[in-house]
C-alpha cells in the first residue's frame, strides 16, 4: 500500500506544482483563464562592506558601511485569455546604513522609496509538454520614480523578460534572462559634502538578469528550492556610467495549502550575496495566493 501511495504522489508531485513558486526567479506559466496570482514579498538583508568616498574627482578615504535592507514586494496577474496575462509590480525598499569614516567619524543614514513600478504583459508562447518547456514573454513599462525635491532617481524605460521551467523526473528546472533600460537618470556623482556639482548630467541606465533554479516537491504541501540569481546594471560615480553586478544564492522550502477554489503558499528563503555589491546575507518570506 505504501508503495501504491508513493507511486502515485510522484505521479501527480509534477501537476500540483506545475505553477512555479521561486524566490527570485519569475514563473514560466500564466494563468489558466480568468484565474488570478497575488503575492506580497518581503526581504531583509544584511551588508558589511569597505567603499572609497570620493570627491569630484578622485577617492580621498573609505568609509566602513553596515547596512540592513528591508524589500517589499507586491504582485497581481491575472488570466486574460488563453495565453495573455497582465501583471503588476511595485517593491519598495527602506534601509538603515550606519558608516564609519577614516576619521572615526560616525553617521547614520535612513532612507526608504518605491524602487521599481512596473506593468506589463505576458504571451505563453510554449506551454509544457514531455519535449517541450514552458515559455514565457514578458513586456512591459517602468515608471518614473524621482525624489520630489531633488529631481534624482530612476526615469521611465521598458523592462522584456523571458522565463522557462520543464520538469525532469522529480525536479523542476527553471531559468530566466531579462533586460530593462532607463533614460536619463540624475543622481549625486558624488558625496555632497564633497562636491559643488549636487546632481549629475543625465544617464541611460541598463540592466540584465538572468537566473538557475531546481525545485522538487518533498510531499503534496511541501517544496524545497534552490536558486542563483543575478544582474549587471549601471550606477553613477563621479558623474560617470559605471558597471557593478550582484549574484545571490538562495536555498529555501514552500509550503502550499489547496482547496477546491483556491490556493495558498508561505516561502521561507535564505538569500546569500556572493559578490562585492551583493548583500552578504539575508532572510525571505514570501506568501501568495491563486483564485
Amino acid at each position: 500500500m505504501n508503495k501504491i501511495i508513493a507511486a502515485c504522489f510522484f505521479c501527480l508531485s509534477p501537476s500540483v506544482f506545475a505553477d512555479s513558486l521561486n524566490f527570485n526567479l519569475p514563473e514560466a506559466e500564466n494563468q489558466q483563464k480568468g484565474r488570478t496570482r497575488v503575492e506580497w514579498n518581503y526581504t531583509f538583508l544584511r551588508d558589511n562592506r569597505n567603499d572609497q568616498v570620493f570627491n569630484t574627482s578622485q577617492a580621498i578615504g573609505t568609509r566602513s558601511n553596515h547596512r540592513k535592507t528591508h524589500l517589499v514586494t507586491w504582485r497581481i496577474k491575472h488570466g486574460l485569455a488563453e495565453r495573455w496575462q497582465p501583471e503588476m509590480e511595485i517593491v519598495y525598499k527602506a534601509y538603515r546604513q550606519h558608516t564609519h569614516s577614516d576619521g572615526d567619524e560616525h553617521d547614520r543614514n535612513d532612507d526608504g522609496d518605491f524602487e521599481r513600478l512596473y506593468a506589463g504583459l505576458s504571451y505563453q508562447l510554449l506551454q509544457e509538454s514531455e519535449r517541450m518547456p514552458a515559455l514565457r514573454l514578458r513586456v512591459g513599462g517602468l515608471w518614473p520614480n524621482r525624489a520630489e525635491t531633488e529631481d534624482i532617481g530612476q526615469e521611465g524605460g521598458f523592462d522584456i523578460l523571458a522565463a522557462a521551467s520543464k520538469q525532469v523526473g522529480p525536479l523542476r528546472v527553471s531559468g530566466m534572462m531579462g533586460a530593462a533600460m532607463t533614460f536619463d537618470n540624475h543622481d549625486h556623482p558624488a558625496d555632497p559634502i564633497f562636491n559643488d556639482t549636487p546632481i549629475s548630467k543625465g544617464h541611460d541606465f541598463r540592466t540584465v538578469s538572468y537566473g538557475v533554479g531546481l525545485s522538487r516537491p518533498l510531499n503534496p504541501h511541501w517544496q524545497a528550492n534552490l536558486e542563483l540569481d543575478g544582474k549587471a546594471f549601471d550606477a553613477i560615480q563621479l558623474n560617470r556610467r559605471v558597471d557593478e553586478s550582484e549574484l545571490t544564492l538562495t536555498p529555501g522550502v514552500f509550503h502550499t495549502t489547496f482547496h477546491e477554489d483556491w490556493e495558498a503558499w508561505l516561502g521561507l528563503g535564505f538569500p546569500i550575496g556572493l559578490t562585492h555589491d551583493t548583500d552578504h546575507v539575508g532572510v525571505s518570506w514570501r506568501m501568495g495566493a491563486r483564485f
